[in-house]
């Protein structure tokens, strides 16, 4: 699966109107703007017979490094129809909230899980405003008829399906410092990255790579490590992630939605202010207390912008949902640091997938973002009749098999 699925006219969406969306998203950016230890499993659990056994607890440090077990991160929506929680203490000991959903069969007499993933497993990173609930798991109904969970459908498929919440979102609280940060960001994510792949070792027969002369990897070979997907403003973290860590531990990547655009400059607060204080720059510089601004139901609609695209009822759904998850806005901080983004950079397999009517992109954007990709094994898909949130719209199913598509490429369904 090589090569470019555009479409022409997509290629031309940059209309006037759509530039002051854009750039009104990113104003909105702006201004709001080691390993793991692991972990335990909260219930139903979903551990397989034979999987490894969950480890001790008994070496989580507290983020203030006194000892003592952080506290566990709150359950903000009950079972939810059998939503399995994990907790992932970080490399400071924050604890941090995963998700995952057991799979089910889809036709009589199948068995669950069996329809082509074979076991590979990913993480998906949610966006800017809203954590991984209402993005990657919503439901209209108790059995998800209409297939609207992101995490179910890739669990149906066979994938081991992980979704999580940065710190500041959802049911990972915030740190003591009360900021989110892309490096923290990307640091966490490398601690879930992690005790996935301790959780699903190799599935496959053979190595996971192939060394040859010059020590490069046999594209051809399936790679058994987890891949990972983010989402617009989570894109933009799946790629610094991917930078920094690429290939030694992860098989695929996924920029969905992404924000990139090399024409944007995130601004660089003063390292001193005017009392001569550290207020940049370190872990040590002093910050005022984090903002604690209440979300509104008008802002957990602001994604769906393409009438008739989605359903009153699952937008209504998506709203109760984020805003029972994420009463309170998360409090990003030094976004300079997306700066670092450069697709030249990234040298793991890629998929670019957004939506033909997306305003939070640049389509001159979109398209650099992909020619510049540092891999030659690489694949752009545009989901037609869709914005931003492509994969909770009417095109949901396509987005999913596009991702799994791109995911089992080398081995097939």
């Amino acid at each position: 699966m090589r090569g470019v699925t555009t479409m022409a006219a997509a290629a031309e969406e940059s209309s006037s109107s759509g530039h002051r969306r854009r750039r009104h998203h990113h104003q909105q950016h702006h201004g709001r703007g080691g390993g793991a230890l692991f972990v335990s499993a909260t219930t139903p659990s979903s551990h397989p017979s034979g999987a490894p056994p969950r480890l001790s607890t008994k070496r989580h440090l507290s983020s203030s490094g006194d000892g003592e077990s952080p506290p566990s991160p709150p359950n903000r929506t009950g079972d939810r129809n059998g939503l399995v929680r994990h907790e992932v203490v970080a490399d400071d000991g924050h604890p941090l909230r995963l998700y995952s959903r057991d799979p089910r069969a889809s036709r009589a007499g199948e068995a669950p899980g069996t329809l082509g993933g074979r076991g590979r497993s990913i993480l998906l990173l949610h966006g800017r405003t809203w954590s991984s609930q209402p993005v990657f798991d919503l439901r209209t109904s108790d059995d998800d008829v209409a297939r609207q969970s992101t995490l179910q459908s890739l669990a149906d498929l066979g994938f081991s399906a992980y979704a999580m919440d940065f710190r500041g979102f959802g049911e990972t609280p915030r740190d003591d410092g009360g900021y989110t940060t892309p490096r923290r960001c990307v640091a966490d994510v490398k601690c879930a990255v992690d005790w996935i792949a301790a959780r699903h070792p190799g599935k496959y027969d053979g190595p996971a790579h192939v060394g040859s002369e010059g020590g490069f990897e046999d594209p051809t070979i399936v790679n058994d490590r987890p891949a990972l997907l983010g989402w617009s403003q989570g894109a933009l973290v799946a790629q610094m992630y991917a930078q920094r860590h690429g290939p030694a531990t992860l098989s695929d990547l996924v920029l969905f939605g992404s924000i990139f655009d090399p024409k944007v400059v995130y601004p660089r607060k003063p390292l001193y202010d005017p009392a001569g204080r550290l207020v940049s720059g370190s872990d040590e510089a002093f910050k005022p207390p984090a903002p604690e601004v209440t979300n509104t139901d008008v802002a957990s609609l602001e994604d769906f912008t393409l009438p008739g695209t989605i359903c009153d009822e699952a937008a209504l759904t998506f709203s109760k949902l984020a805003l029972a998850v994420d009463p309170v806005k998360a409090a990003w901080d030094e976004l300079h640091e997306f700066n670092v983004c450069n697709p030249a950079l990234v040298h793991v397999p890629t998929l670019v997938i957004v939506g033909a009517q997306d305003p939070y992109v640049s389509w001159a954007a979109q398209l650099e973002l992909f020619e510049r990709l540092g891999t030659e094994d690489r694949a752009m898909c545009v989901l037609p009749g869709c914005d931003h949130a492509a994969h909770i719209l009417k095109a949901r199913k396509m987005f999913v098999r596009g991702v799994a598509g791109f995911l089992l490429r080398k081995d097939g369904f």
